[in-house]
C-alpha cells in the first residue's frame, strides 16, 4: 500500500510548487528566478532536513541525483552550436525550400519533417535554435503565415523529443531514472511519434489549408536560393559533422558496447567529452562558448526545479499522488494510461513539461511498488507529455525559444490564437497515442 499520509511539511512544498507553477504559466516574472527562489525557500523553511543532515544538503542531493541530465543539455548545447557555424542544416533547409519549389503546404511539410528528424538525434531546443532564424527568413522572403510554420515547428520539435533517449530533456531524465534503453524508447515512443507527426501535419495543413493556399510564390524568387551561400566554415563542415555524427552513434549503441566490452559510456559523458574536443579542434574560447552558446537560465531553471520538485517525493506528495491516481482509476490498467495520457498532454500545455514529467515519474514508480502494472505508463507519460508541450505558448522551453526568435523579427503570436490551434491538436494526438498503447499491450 502507497502511504498517503501528508504532514505539515507536505503542505507548504504543494504551496510552494503551486505559487511556482502559478508565475511560470502566467509570466509574471523570469522562471529562472521563481525556479531558484521556490527552492531556496523550501531549504530555508527545512522540508529536506533529515535526523542525519541539513535541509541544504537534502535539497541539493536533488541536483546532485540528476547532474548528469544538466551535464547531457550543456554538452548538446555546445556540441551542436559549434557544429551549426558550418551552416550544413541551414543549407538542407534552403535545398528543401528549392526543392519543392517554394509551394507553402510542400514546404510546410518538408520543414516540419526537417525538424522531426533533427530532433530526434540533436535534440529539441538545439534544433529549435538551428532551425527558426532560417526559417524566419523564408517566411519573410516568401511572404508566407507565420503561425502555420510556426506551430508546425514546435510540434514536430516536441513531439520528436519522445522518440529517442536524447532527444528531449524529459525523455532523458525518465529514461535515465527508470532505466530504458535506446532500443526501447525508439520501438515504443519513437513509432508513436513517427505516427502522430503524420497526424499533426494533416491537422495543421489541413487547418491552415486556405491561407496557404492564398500564398502565391513567384518560382524565380526561389530559383535564386542557393543552398552551397549557407555554408559558412568548411572546417567545421568537414570536422564538426563526423564528430557529432560518432557521438549519436555511441549515445545509440552504449547498450551494445557494455555488452560486449564491459565498457559504460553515459550520454552526458559522450557529449561533453565531444563538445570539449570541439572547443579544442576549432579553436573555440571557453569563454566566448560559455557566454554565448550555453544557456544557462535553463541550466539553472533545470536546478531550481529538481529541488522543488524534489519536494514533493521528500515530503509524500508524489505518494498520494500515485494513490490518487491509482483509486480514480479504480486499479484498471486501461484507466489509469488513458488518465495518464490525456492528463498529461492537457496539463503539460500549461505547467512546464520538465517539472510536471520529473513528478509523474516519482509517482508512477510508487504506484509500481503496489503492483500496478506500469511499463506502458512510461509510454504514457512520455508521449503525453511531450505532444501536451506543443499545445501552448508555454508548454516547452523550445516553443519560449522559437516564439521569442519570432517575436525579436516582429512577428508575434497571441497565446489565444495559438491554443485555438494547438489544444485541439493536443486532444487529437492523446487519443490516437492512448489508442495505440492500448492494442499494444491488451
Amino acid at each position: 500500500m502507497i502511504q498517503t499520509h501528508l504532514t505539515i511539511l507536505s503542505f507548504i512544498s504543494i504551496a510552494i510548487i503551486l505559487t511556482v507553477y502559478a508565475f511560470l504559466i502566467t509570466e509574471k516574472l523570469n522562471k529562472v528566478i521563481v525556479s531558484i527562489l521556490g527552492a531556496t525557500l523550501l531549504i530555508i523553511l527545512q522540508v529536506f532536513k533529515t535526523a542525519s543532515d541539513t535541509s541544504q544538503n537534502g535539497g541539493f542531493a536533488f541536483i546532485g541525483k540528476n547532474l548528469d541530465v544538466l551535464f547531457f543539455v550543456i554538452g548538446m548545447m555546445i556540441l551542436v552550436g559549434i557544429v551549426k557555424e558550418s551552416g550544413f542544416f541551414e543549407s538542407i533547409a534552403i535545398w528543401l525550400a528549392k526543392k519543392v519549389k517554394g509551394n507553402p503546404t510542400l514546404l510546410l511539410v518538408a520543414i516540419s519533417y526537417l525538424t522531426f528528424f533533427m530532433t530526434v538525434f540533436l535534440s529539441n531546443i538545439p534544433t529549435i535554435l538551428i532551425m527558426l532564424p532560417v526559417l524566419l527568413i523564408l517566411i519573410k522572403e516568401l511572404k508566407l503565415p507565420a503561425l502555420p510554420y510556426l506551430i508546425s515547428v514546435i510540434t514536430m520539435g516536441n513531439i520528436a523529443g519522445a522518440a529517442t533517449p536524447f532527444s528531449d530533456p524529459t525523455t532523458y531524465y525518465q529514461s535515465k531514472t527508470v532505466g530504458l534503453s535506446f532500443i526501447e524508447v525508439i520501438s515504443n515512443s519513437g513509432f508513436i511519434a513517427l505516427v502522430l507527426s503524420v497526424a499533426s501535419v494533416s491537422y495543421i495543413s489541413f487547418v491552415f489549408r486556405k491561407q496557404l493556399a492564398a500564398v502565391k510564390v513567384n518560382p524565380k524568387d526561389v530559383a535564386l536560393f542557393d543552398p552551397k551561400a549557407a555554408i559558412k566554415d568548411k572546417k567545421i563542415l568537414k570536422f564538426g559533422l563526423p564528430l557529432l555524427a560518432i557521438s549519436i552513434l555511441l549515445m545509440i549503441m552504449k547498450d551494445t558496447i557494455a555488452s560486449l566490452t564491459g565498457i559504460t559510456l553515459d550520454n552526458a559523458t559522450v557529449v561533453l567529452t565531444a563538445a570539449f574536443v570541439a572547443m579544442l579542434i576549432f579553436n573555440k574560447s571557453p569563454k566566448d562558448i560559455f557566454t554565448n552558446i550555453v544557456d544557462f537560465e535553463i541550466i539553472f531553471f533545470f536546478m531550481g526545479l529538481f529541488i522543488v520538485v524534489g519536494s514533493l517525493q521528500q515530503t509524500g506528495v508524489v505518494q498520494a499522488l500515485a494513490a490518487g491516481l491509482v483509486a480514480l482509476s479504480h486499479r484498471n490498467d486501461v484507466i489509469l494510461q488513458l488518465l495518464i495520457t490525456s492528463g498529461s498532454g492537457v496539463l503539460s500545455m500549461f505547467i512546464d513539461n520538465v517539472p510536471y514529467n520529473i513528478t509523474m515519474v516519482s509517482a508512477i514508480q510508487a504506484m509500481g511498488k503496489i503492483g500496478i502494472t506500469i511499463y506502458p505508463l512510461w509510454w504514457a507519460l512520455n508521449l503525453g507529455t511531450s505532444l501536451g508541450g506543443a499545445g501552448s505558448p508555454i508548454g516547452a522551453a523550445c516553443n519560449v525559444v522559437a516564439l521569442g526568435l519570432a517575436d525579436k523579427e516582429k512577428i508575434h503570436i497571441k497565446f489565444g490564437k495559438y491554443l485555438l490551434v494547438g489544444f485541439p491538436l493536443v486532444l487529437i494526438n492523446s487519443l490516437i497515442t492512448f489508442l495505440i498503447i492500448w492494442l499494444r499491450y491488451h
